[in-house]
């Protein structure tokens, strides 16, 4: 049975975000092989474009992001690693920010 995306909340510490038109998330994946490869810590990805502002305030800061509502329930620690906008001519302007989950 289908869920309706709607009614999704998502807070970061400094910043609750508001009318989000996208999300998407992936927790998981490959770890690096080898002796000689740098580990890096990241569990996934978190993709989140809205209609409210953005704040550029909080990229690099790290925190707990946690999303409910539209059938996701996700509670982790984060880092913003990117804050972005984009205006459409004679429409609204679209922010997103994209978070790396830490292990």
């Amino acid at each position: 049975m289908a869920i309706y995306s709607t009614g999704v909340s998502v807070t970061f510490p400094g910043v609750t975000l508001s009318e989000i038109v996208g999300l998407s998330f992936n927790y998981g994946g490959g770890m690096p092989e080898g002796r000689g490869v740098a580990w890096r810590p990241t569990l996934g990805q978190v993709q989140i474009e809205l209609l409210g502002s953005a704040s550029a305030a909080i990229y690099g800061t790290r925190g707990t992001l946690a999303i409910s509502g539209g059938g996701i329930s996700l509670s982790v620690a984060a880092v913003c690693t990117d804050v972005g906008a984009a205006a459409e001519l004679n429409g609204v302007t679209r922010y997103s920010y994209t978070f790396d989950i830490l292990g």
